[in-house]
């Protein structure tokens, strides 16, 4: 199915083995490590100059507060997966950066995606800064869930737009995430 889905594989990678599929579902939403706390919390610092009126009022956020979905990840991604594990391909204006079974946790840790969208995860981008993004705060409608599109810049909800209601629905669409936040 996926061969006839994307215009252009660009990066197209080796299918994820079952192993390392499994790996993902056990792991990919487990509490964070005191580890991974930690370089979290190392990460931040305040933005404002010392004179800045806003330095004083900066708070850094707490990772060990964060979770990230209890949910199972759509069947339809998974196997994406087994065709290539992440890669990069195109249908029409529509660009993507898909996140391999290793990379997946990493890329929604550090954009901090448990902070700005909790209940949502990133499963990747467009090479202009949009992340794609399974909206799991419902449950999933005929095994999938909305996806969302949001810039890295301005993570959030309140400025996010729903751009497809399917994880193989986005795949088949052809316009650009620029167009589609604009």
């Amino acid at each position: 199915m996926w061969s006839s889905v994307f215009d252009m594989p660009y990066l197209m990678r080796e299918g994820a083995t079952e192993e390392e599929l499994d790996r993902l579902v056990k792991t990919w939403n487990e509490k964070l490590s005191p580890q991974e706390i930690a370089e979290i919390a190392e990460r931040q610092t305040n933005p404002f100059p010392a004179n800045h009126p806003l330095h004083a009022q900066y708070k850094p956020f707490d990772p060990s507060l964060w979770d990230l979905p209890q949910k199972k990840l759509p069947d339809s991604y998974l196997d994406f997966l087994r065709y290539s594990n992440g890669g990069e391909f195109q249908t029409g204006e529509r660009y993507f950066q898909f996140f391999g079974t290793k990379e997946l946790r990493e890329y929604n840790l550090a954009y901090e995606f448990p902070e700005y969208m909790a209940g949502s995860v990133s499963i990747g981008m467009d090479g202009c800064g949009n992340h794609y993004i399974l909206d799991m705060r419902e449950d999933m409608n005929e095994d999938e869930y909305p996806i969302l599109a949001a810039h890295s810049g301005n993570l959030g909800y309140e400025d996010c737009k729903q751009v497809a209601r399917s994880f193989p629905e986005l795949c088949r669409g052809t316009t650009s995430m620029d167009e589609e936040l604009d």
